[in-house]
């Protein structure tokens, strides 16, 4: 059964919804104005909305860290971490998941 709600997109009359759909994304993404005027970043490598500049050398050492630093990769000198299965889940009863589990997710945020 059709809708009588007059907010209801199929129940507006076609030039309004014309009017509408000829803004497209202009309202929700902005006219391009003051979003498109920063030049440069604060930090070096990085373009203003963040992201990495290409060929950027900090790209490129981040990149070459990988997950390392938010792995704990430092804490083991062995190939495989106490506390661990090899597929990365967690021993039963480790001391590892315990450690983890307090710090929830404060040491990644």
């Amino acid at each position: 059964m059709a809708s009588s709600n007059p907010a209801n997109f199929a129940n507006l009359p076609k030039d309004e919804l014309k009017e509408i759909a000829a803004k497209g994304g202009h309202a929700s993404h902005g006219s391009g104005h003051a979003s498109h005027e920063a030049t440069e970043s604060s930090e070096p490598g990085r373009n203003p909305d963040g992201t990495f500049k290409k060929g950027s050398e900090l790209a490129s050492e981040l990149g070459a860290q990988g997950g390392h630093a938010s792995h704990g990769a430092s804490d083991t000198s062995s190939g495989g971490e106490s506390g661990r299965n090899p597929d990365g889940t967690f021993k039963k009863g480790s001391e590892l998941a315990s450690k983890l589990g307090t710090q929830g997710g404060h040491a990644s945020h």
